[in-house]
This record gives structure tokens, C-alpha cells and sequence, in this order.
């Protein structure tokens, strides 16, 4: 008894990689879409490096309180911002803030009360859209806080990072008042 060989066309095989290759490039882009749709909560802190407070902060509509002091900040973190657990190209967030606001006062230069509560007179709200730079992705806390710098003329910058600023690995030096130095 003989066996018979059966033999495949060169064709086959040329066919067979072309379908396994379509396959690999279909599963990066669905493990691709799966890791940029998770989401990190992170929390947020922020810098000023104008001589005008920081009263309130929303990041993309959510936020509230985060009193920064004229050139100061840092300090407690505030929860919370939801992020890409892994950056992506075209990032951005927007960022509104309030600043000037101050305490009703009387004639005598005392706070003025109202029902048991002083009176604070809001400041005016601004707003800006900025990228978010590059990070360490991660479902974790390897990712590091949501940074936010208010810089003078109205500029905002943002940064993700477990660095401070002035640090190794930060861009951006600490806040410092200029009529102090």
C-alpha cells in the first residue's frame, strides 16, 4: 500500500500568514482599546504663581474649594480627577478657576454677617482648555497626582506626576514671591 502525498499550493500558505498577521494587528488594536478605556481616579493639587489667591477649582466640570495662596501651594491633595489610566495623544482637560474673591466688610473694616455666616464675595471665574503632557500610565498609585499651575497672565498648565515641583523629573520650579526676593 502506497501512500499518497498530497501537496499545497505555495498559495496556501501565503494565504494562511496574511490571515494570521490581520489577526495580531486586530487584537493590538482591540488590547489597545481596552487599556485607553479604563479610568484612574486620581487626586489633585495645585500651584500659583500670581499674587492673587486661587478660591475655587473644577476640572472638567468637577471640583470645588482648593484655597491656593498667592505664589504658594501644594499642600493637601484634593479628590478627585478622572483620567485615562494611560495617556493618549490629543489629551486635554478643562480648567476653570476662581479668583479674587474676598470677605464683605463694613465701614469699620469688620466681616460683615448675615444669618449666622459671613459674607464672602466671589471672585471672577476663568477658564482654559490645556493639554495633559505625556505620563507613567498604571492603575495605581505609580501613576502620581493631577497637578495644575496657575502661571501668570492667565496661563494654565497641568502635569501628571509622583514628582514635586523643583524636583528631579518636574518641569516646573516652586512657586516663589517675586517682592520677597
Amino acid at each position: 500500500m502506497t501512500r499518497a502525498t498530497t501537496r499545497r499550493s505555495p498559495w496556501m500558505y501565503v494565504i494562511g500568514f496574511g490571515l494570521v498577521v490581520a489577526l495580531g494587528y486586530v487584537l493590538v488594536d482591540v488590547s489597545k482599546a481596552m487599556r485607553a478605556e479604563k479610568k484612574q481616579i486620581s487626586s489633585y493639587v495645585a500651584y500659583n504663581y500670581n499674587a492673587v489667591p486661587i478660591d475655587s477649582v473644577a476640572i472638567n466640570g468637577e471640583g470645588g474649594v482648593l484655597n491656593v495662596s498667592a505664589y504658594g501651594g501644594g499642600g493637601k491633595e484634593v479628590c478627585c480627577v478622572i483620567l485615562p489610566s494611560y495617556w493618549r495623544p490629543g489629551l486635554t482637560v478643562r480648567i476653570k478657576w476662581q479668583s479674587g474673591g474676598h470677605w464683605e466688610r463694613d465701614a469699620n473694616g469688620q466681616i460683615v454677617w448675615r444669618n449666622g455666616e459671613q459674607q464672602f464675595v466671589e471672585g471672577t471665574w476663568k477658564e482654559r482648555t490645556v493639554d495633559v503632557p505625556p505620563y507613567v500610565g498604571g492603575e495605581g498609585p505609580e501613576m502620581g497626582r493631577f497637578q495644575i499651575y496657575f502661571l501668570p497672565k492667565d496661563e494654565v498648565a497641568v502635569l501628571v506626576s509622583t514628582s514635586y515641583p523643583g524636583s528631579p523629573g518636574n518641569p516646573h520650579p516652586y512657586p516663589k514671591d517675586p517682592r520677597t526676593n
